[in-house]
């Protein structure tokens, strides 16, 4: 069987996704394609869902790529505000662009720096420093229950 010429094809879109915290360890693709999945199956119901077509196509380095149908993408942006969790691990999916191709989303894809993690000590907690991009300082409670985390930008380190 012969493929489809090009001006025959379903056309689709892809959706750059930044995985917010950055550290959250989202190495399965799957995991994240099921929650994206069932995340639009709750929102537009299965006849939206199976008409948006979502698939994760690329998930590393804190960035998801997903595909779907060309019209869609506004309703796969919608969807993807409402995932709250990947598995065990609470994140937030942002959107950062849209595309007809891959490749030019993975040229928007910006490296994430977490550089150094330093143990700090602020009212008798104790706090894991990360420095993340944009200039922003994050630190996390070390806790036996849970984790909270604490956001500070760049303004605010200077004044302290």
């Amino acid at each position: 069987m012969k493929p489809l010429p090009p001006t025959l094809r379903e056309k689709r879109r892809y959706v750059l996704v930044r995985i917010v915290p950055p550290w959250t360890p989202v190495a399965d693709p799957r995991t994240l394609a099921a929650e994206v999945q069932a995340a639009a199956a709750s929102l537009w119901g299965d006849a939206g869902s199976a008409e948006m077509q979502p698939v994760v196509v690329v998930c590393d380095q804190g960035h998801a790529i997903i595909r779907c149908r060309r019209g869609t993408e506004d309703r796969l942006a919608t969807t993807l505000a409402t995932v709250r969790r990947v598995g065990d691990h609470p994140v937030a999916l942002r959107t950062v662009a849209t595309s007809g191709t891959i490749l030019s989303l993975k040229e928007r894809i910006r490296p994430i720096y977490t550089g150094e993690e330093h143990e700090v000590s602020c009212g008798g907690v104790h706090y894991l420093a990360r420095r993340t991009g944009g200039g922003r300082l994050d630190l996390i409670e070390k806790s036996i229950k849970n984790q909270k985390v604490l956001f500070f930008i760049q303004k605010e380190v200077e004044e302290d």
